[in-house]
């Protein structure tokens, strides 16, 4: 009991110890050794304090980060080699994926399947993770919420822009539910777990050769999503729609549970081509305005009929914001479907100032 007590004030101290090192940090605007002074020691023990800082810190530094210039609608991110394929995916294990790979993947195909770019036991926490989240925030929202008020799992940060936001089937009685969206910015244990998954795997490399130069991630487009079984499948839609066609942009979308194809849970339904612009949307029979409908879909897929890929637990797809997807339910898929979303751009051509560093 003493050796408990006496290891939990060592934490303690050391984490006000911690603290008070990355004040002057802060003061000055240094927010990467901030953040990296703060990541050390919570990689040694988690502490929700640590956390939220960690939080704090990203979103002050959004601001340098990289400064809002979109393409001209027409312009390319990536220079074009080849002609276009359709009606195939691509794959490539997690440890063949390079940026080369993935640039001719996206140009010729639209998408890059990686499997295996999570393990099994990463994709397990992460699932742990969108469950504790959703239901910390279910608490916090609940009147005369009892929920401590240093949750890891759940803080809206003062330093958050504008409003937060989330997706989610709700009931007349309740602000949120166990399902649905969660930007992972607003979960500090999530983040940091997610962030030092992409260390990991040197993604910040990765996408700085992709796109030529280094990337950030999209703080409103950066999400844990759990779709209960029944619900309505999305629309067919193109992310481009609201970037803006010539956004320096790119997905990776990672299934957390086995999905799609031959599963029990919900994946992913995409038109297997490459696409150079945006769709005509709101029109066809679509029945909301943002929605390509289904006459233009059917149109393209006379070339090159939807797919709907097996994604194991922690298989990744890549694709960028002309991707023409959407939830892909089948009859018979009663599972929910965990996943992690996060969409990267360029830092001379992100959208808006909603964006955070990848350190």
């Amino acid at each position: 009991m003493l050796q408990r007590a006496s290891a939990s004030v060592r934490h303690y101290l050391r984490v006000r110890h911690c603290l008070k090192e990355v004040s002057p940090l802060v003061k000055a605007g240094d927010w990467r050794n901030a953040y990296e002074t703060l990541a050390i020691e919570n990689r040694k023990s988690a502490n929700a304090t640590l956390e939220r800082t960690m939080i704090d810190i990203l979103l002050q530094a959004r601001d340098a980060a990289g400064t809002v210039v979109i393409a001209s609608p027409g312009d390319s991110p990536l220079p074009f080699k080849g002609s276009p394929v359709r009606g195939v995916v691509p794959e490539v294990s997690a440890s063949a994926l390079t940026a080369s790979k993935l640039q001719d993947a996206i140009q010729n195909h639209g998408y890059l399947l990686v499997r295996g770019l999570l393990s099994a036991a990463n994709s397990a926490e992460l699932r742990d993770t969108i469950d504790n989240a959703m239901h910390a925030r279910m608490a916090m929202a609940a009147p005369e919420s009892s929920a401590s008020a240093k949750s890891p799992w759940y803080y809206e940060s003062p330093h958050f822009p504008g409003t937060h936001i989330s997706y989610t089937a709700l009931t007349k009685k309740q602000k949120h539910g166990p399902t649905g969206s969660l930007m992972v910015v607003d979960s500090p244990r999530g983040a940091f777990q997610v962030l030092e998954h992409y260390r990991a795997m040197n993604l910040s490399n990765l996408l700085q050769d992709y796109f030529g130069e280094p990337a950030v991630v999209a703080t409103r487009k950066w999400v844990f999503r759990l779709v209960q079984s029944g619900q309505m499948p999305g629309g067919w839609h193109q992310d481009g729609q609201f970037m803006g066609a010539g956004a320096k942009a790119l997905n990776m979308w990672v299934a957390l549970t086995p999905c799609g194809d031959g599963t029990a849970a919900p994946g992913l339904a995409l038109i297997p081509k490459r696409i150079h612009e945006i769709m005509e949307y709101g029109t066809g029979g679509a029945n909301i305005n943002w929605v390509v409908g289904p006459e233009v879909i059917a149109k393209l897929a006379e070339e090159a009929p939807v797919v709907r890929p097996y994604f194991g637990a922690g298989d990744a797809l890549f694709f960028d914001h002309l991707s023409l997807h959407r939830t892909g339910h089948a009859k018979g898929q009663e599972q929910n479907r965990y996943a992690l979303e996060s969409w990267f751009y360029a830092a001379s051509g992100n959208a808006g100032n909603y964006v955070l560093p990848l350190y």
